[in-house]
């Protein structure tokens, strides 16, 4: 049989006789901590706006349906870097690649973790392409990471086209304008310049 310990006097109740107690009767003291409390609220909570509030074909509390998270909500009339938000703003990021997206408008209605905004806004993620078509934006995960930040640049780096000499991306095309006037000024010394394809702009060697 399950039971529940008190932690300040060690005394033992079954599970079945505590389920509505909220405090020992021995000794008076909290069963049920804080943290126990908040995360049986959690586990409990209607996702709902409220009965007056009227849903799209398209929202959705699924966190599988959400097309964009929020991080921040600008309230009406606060000013910011000088700029008056007069209707308010709620910053986003594309809950498919993490990438921002932009501004939407002041939430309908909310809760905790979740807002409704206007159901004729309509956005695009620039980045993949993911479109705003729940307007239910679900809060932006704790452990989210900026995408900007997971070395995004060494792995472009690799690929990046290099000086054999001096390892330098500094280098560019030689255009066919140029190969053809080395040709017509210096014939056949030319040969080495012709066939080359880019010059470093650090080391000055072609290749």
């Amino acid at each position: 049989m399950a039971k529940v310990i008190c932690e300040s006097c060690g005394s033992s109740f079954p599970l079945e006789r505590v389920t509505n107690m909220e405090s020992c009767p021995v000794c008076g003291e909290a069963l049920w901590g804080e943290e126990d409390s908040v995360n049986e609220s959690s586990a409990n909570e209607v996702l709902s706006f409220g009965e007056d509030i009227e849903l799209g074909e398209n929202d959705s509390f699924d966190e599988d349906k959400i097309d964009f998270w929020w991080y921040s909500i600008r309230e009406p009339g606060e000013v910011w870097e000088g700029i008056t938000f007069e209707s308010g703003k709620v910053s986003t990021n594309c809950a498919k690649c993490g990438h921002f997206v932009g501004s939407a408008p002041y939430p309908i209605a909310r809760t905790r973790d979740y807002l409704l905004i206007d159901p004729r806004f309509t956005d695009k993620c620039s980045h993949c392409g993911n479109e705003l078509k729940n307007h239910i934006l679900s809060k932006r995960p704790a452990d989210w990471v900026d995408p900007r930040k997971c070395d995004m640049w060494e792995k472009d780096y690799a690929n990046l086209p290099k000086c054999p000499i001096c390892s330098s991306t500094k280098i560019h095309k030689i255009s066919m304008t140029n190969k053809a006037a080395s040709a017509i000024a210096f014939g056949v010394f030319a040969a080495g310049h012709v066939s080359k394809t880019y010059k470093c702009d650090i080391c000055g060697a072609k290749f």
